[in-house]
């Protein structure tokens, strides 16, 4: 009998420290999103008119960047640019300077995002990994999206036509282009400005968050194709009007 008792304790012991599981029984937040774009794309912007009344007073504008690729990426081969335009028909190409561009910095893993957020920017509301901009703020200057301000994302290029930082860089996606011709907003009139891109249709686009679709698997430099001209065609789906929202902003268009 007794025995029969250390056979048994000798069993339970072994169960007990010879066949730890290596499998996580968590339930992850999210379910990891589909990994195979060509390169960083800019997949979120929020525009708002400070002097809007639902504004608060605030700019709290950003743009998001998603690494949808299968590996990690190196931010120092990044930049963002900002040009605002100041009439409805004036065109113009792109062009940045030290005050109009930021180089990226860091590495940003697979599947997720980074946002850069204005100075002015409500942090509260907006989870955010930097912050760009001049205080005061100044319309040229970045980070004041109120729907005429265009964003571009370059990349490093020997055989690029733009200098920043003693490096080359081309424009590989963008949101918004100096280059393509805007309208007069349809909504209200405001201190601000009264034009912008119209994006999926839509003719007052000054006040709205935009996500990219997630359909979208890899930057382009055609505005005109990016912005669409109805909701099938366009890359972008919006908020409602002076409905921002910031709930999804640092994560993967769902």
């Amino acid at each position: 009998m007794r025995k029969n008792k250390i056979i048994y304790y000798l069993i339970v012991l072994f169960l007990i420290h010879g066949c730890t599981s290596k499998i996580d029984f968590t339930v992850p937040d999210s379910i990891p999103p589909v990994i195979g774009n060509s390169d960083l794309i800019i997949s979120e912007i929020s525009t708002a008119i400070n002097t809007d009344p639902n504004a608060g007073g605030l700019r709290s504008h950003y743009v998001e960047l998603y690494n949808g690729t299968s590996g990690n990426l190196d931010l120092s081969n990044y930049a963002i640019g900002y040009q605002s335009v100041s009439d409805t028909s004036t065109l113009s190409p792109w062009s940045f300077t030290a005050a109009t561009s930021l180089l990226l910095h860091k590495s940003l893993a697979a599947g997720k995002c980074y946002v850069i957020i204005s100075t002015l920017a409500d942090t509260a509301l907006i989870k955010s990994d930097t912050s760009w901009g001049t205080v005061p703020a100044a319309a040229s200057s970045p980070l004041q999206l109120s729907g005429n301000s265009a964003i571009a994302l370059l990349k490093k290029d020997a055989a690029g036509t733009y200098s920043l930082g003693g490096n080359t860089y081309k424009i590989i996606d963008e949101f918004g282009d100096p280059g393509v011709k805007r309208i007069t907003a349809s909504g209200a009139s405001s201190a601000r400005t009264n034009f912008c891109w119209p994006v999926a249709g839509a003719t007052d686009t000054r006040n709205r968050t935009f996500w990219r679709n997630k359909t979208v698997t890899g930057p382009t430099t055609n505005w005109l194709l990016s912005e669409g001209s109805t909701v099938t065609n366009s890359q972008w789906t919006l908020s409602g009007d002076r409905a921002w929202d910031y709930t999804n902003v640092g994560l993967p268009t769902p």
